[in-house]
This record gives C-alpha cells, structure tokens and sequence, in this order.
C-alpha cells in the first residue's frame, strides 16, 4: 500500500471513529454486550417497518364535506354586515385551491365574521328581514356541523403533519432533551382550535395570524416519526433482551448459591454500564416524549371526526391505553425486561435493596 493510499485508510478511519452514536448502535451494542455476558444468543435485527401500521393514504383521511346549500351566500345582503369581501376571498381563483392551512385560517375567520353578522341583526330586528336573519343562522349551524371534520381535514390532511407519522425516520438522537418543545407548542395551538367545537359562540382566535409558523414547525421538527421509530426499536430491543435473560436462566444458573463469580462481575458491568448507564438516560427521553406527544394528539383528536381509516391507526399508534397499542406494547416490554434484570442479579446475590427503577418517567 502505497504512503497516499494508507493516508486515505487513516483518513476514513478517523471519520468513522469519530461519527456521531446513533441510539441503534447504542441498542446493538446493549444487546451484544448482554449476549456476551450471559453466553447466549440474541438476536438484533430492528425492523420497524414489519411492525408499525403506516399512516394513511391522504385519500382515506380526507373527509367530505357538505357544502352550503347553492345560493344561501350568493346574497347582496351580507354587504350589510361587511362579509362580501371574506365571501368573495373564498370564491376567488386562489380560493379554491387553498391550502389546508389557509382552509382552516379562512374559516376560523368567517365563522366569529358570521356571529358578529348574527348579533348585528338582532340588534335591530326591524330594520331586517327575518329571511336574511334566518339565512344567517342557516349557515352558521351548517359551519358548526362541519367544523370538526374541516379542522381534521385542514391539520391531518396537510403534507406537515404526515411528517410527524413518517416511518422513513431515523430514531431520536441519543440527547433529544428539547425535541418535543417546540413541537408541543405547535400541537398545543392545534388543541386550542380543536377545543372550538366545543363552545357555542367564539371570537377570532388570536393564534391564527401564527398558524404558517405552527404547520411549518411540524414539517421542519419531524421528531414524531423519529420517535415511532425509537419507541418500536426499544420496544423490540427490551424483549429480545428479556427473552435471553429468561431462557439463559432456564438453561443452567450463572451463580450457585447466590455467591457472585467472575461471570456475575461481567454481568454486573453490563448492568452499571449499558444499562444504567447507556440504555436508561435514552429511555427516560423517549419515555417523555411519547407521553407528551400522545397526550396532545389525544387532546386535539377527542374534539374532531375521524375517518374510518383512522380508527385502527389510532388504537394501535396513539392510544396509550389500548391493550394492543403501541405504548402498553411496550410498557409490557420495558417491565418484563426490568423483572429478568431483578431476577439475574437475585440469583447471585447483586440485587440492590431498593428496587431497579431505571425508568424514572413516571
């Protein structure tokens, strides 16, 4: 090898020695390091996309909705209450292709416009007709009726938020303290307009003058898809353990009278340094992450109309309480890995007084 060519090996080398951990080499080497300690096999071979359900297609979440009956707007009367101009924004070439942000701005306009148009005409009923006042409260009931399906369109439809599902993600990075906050904040304006189905009568929410910034938070801080896969990955990470532990401790006891040896000190190592040490800082971040990023879909999914499509992808994906889903899957999986940690270091006596509590999220 020529004195360039080794410089180029040295030069590669060095990157590689210097790149950035990523929690899948973090997970891989957890399980190889336990592998080793007991002498058994356990197999690594993360595969998120054999697990996850995948988002919906766009088509299956978009909802229909009703339009107004044909000529209920097309009225010069609504000149009086100053509405032409909102009507006519809506109707216009750039109208009609609004995007779901615009959509849902739009309409968190028009509708507090509409109640103000209302309590303009009750003001004086006798000076109108009672026609108009009608048509107005016609419409305002149709937007009411189709208000938690034009909110589940205009945020669960929109290419922003399907980055917050996306499984062509990598996993949180190993220090992602911080990632869920601006993230929240997003989703938190998204519950606060999600929360106007609820009320009867409402002014323009302040939020909406933000609301590019909020969708444009989700697109850019794709940390939700990043932590499906980092979630699965633990979750599968944390039962392969926990089944090797188990089935070494059924083969044959590593200690004989619960007096440690020199197997028990390499476990013991493999305990203080990738577990405690590695493995529970990642878990406790991704553990928070997911309680507050679960909790505020929930927030904002209770008050809308979902598809049918969405339904089973909730169950499996967001609900923290499903027998099936994504969190009591791996709240299942972390305990399970936590009670064959207790019953290793119990048979040769290493099991600390207190108990082993290495997730301290909850």
């Amino acid at each position: 090898m020529n004195i360039r060519a080794a410089s180029l090996l040295t030069a590669c080398l060095s990157l590689i020695g210097c790149a950035e951990p990523s929690a899948e080499k973090m997970l891989e080497n957890y399980v190889s390091r336990v592998s080793n300690a007991l002498d058994q096999p356990i197999e690594f071979k993360p595969n998120t996309a054999a697990r996850l359900p995948a988002f919906p297609l766009r088509r299956e979440r978009l909802l229909e909705i009703a339009p107004i009956r044909e000529g209920l707007l097309d009225v010069l009367e609504f000149r009086q209450c100053n509405l032409l101009p909102l009507i006519s924004e809506r109707n216009s070439n750039l109208g009609r292709v609004m995007q779901p942000s615009q959509q849902l701005r739009y309409e968190l306009r028009f509708l507090p416009a509409l109640y103000d148009c209302r309590r303009q005409l009750m003001a004086d009923p006798h000076e109108n007709s009672s026609t108009f006042v009608n048509r107005v409260n016609e419409i305002i009931a149709h937007k009411e009726r189709e208000l938690p399906k034009l909110i589940w369109n205009s945020i669960y439809t929109s290419s922003e938020m399907e980055q917050q599902f996306s499984l062509a993600k990598t996993a949180l990075p190993l220090e992602s303290q911080g990632r869920i906050s601006d993230i929240e904040t997003a989703l938190g304006a998204f519950i606060r307009i999600s929360e106007l189905t609820q009320l009867s009568e409402w002014p323009e929410p302040r939020m909406i003058q933000d609301i590019e910034k909020y969708y444009e938070v989700l697109y850019r801080n794709a940390s939700g898809g990043e932590w499906l896969t980092s979630i699965d990955w633990l979750t599968y990470t944390l039962s392969q353990v926990a089944e090797g532990i188990e089935a070494r401790l059924d083969r044959r006891a590593i200690c004989f009278n619960q007096q440690p040896n020199n197997q028990s000190a390499i476990v013991r190592n493999v305990f203080l340094n990738f577990y405690a040490g590695e493995l529970q800082p990642y878990l406790s971040q991704v553990h928070q992450f997911g309680e507050r990023w679960l909790s505020s879909h929930e927030l904002i999914l209770t008050n809308l109309t979902l598809p049918d499509s969405m339904l089973e992808y909730q169950q499996k994906v967001l609900s923290k309480t499903h027998p099936d889903g994504l969190w009591q899957t791996y709240t299942q999986a972390r305990d399970r890995h936590t009670l064959a940690w207790q019953r290793l270091l119990d048979q040769c006596g290493m099991l600390p007084s207190a108990p082993i509590v290495l997730d301290d999220s909850e």
